[in-house]
């Protein structure tokens, strides 16, 4: 059985890493904010996923608890 994981706060290793939103897109996370329970998510970079590219591309907040990993 696979499990997910929830987010309860982030840390500054997490920047980058993989993560699914609850419709399915995936994404990295470009930045965050643990008071708020906001990541900000880059979904579409136009497949530029390579090397760091994905970090020139907008990011679209997104609150904890629509993220898993």
């Amino acid at each position: 059985m696979k499990t997910t994981k929830t987010f309860e706060q982030l840390n500054e290793n997490e920047i980058g890493d993989w993560v699914n939103y609850k419709d399915g897109q995936r994404g990295k996370i470009k930045n965050f904010n643990n008071d708020t329970k906001t990541a900000w998510v880059v979904y579409k970079c136009n497949e530029n996923w390579d090397l760091d590219h994905w970090k020139d591309y907008t990011a679209e907040a997104t609150n904890y608890r629509d993220l898993t990993k």
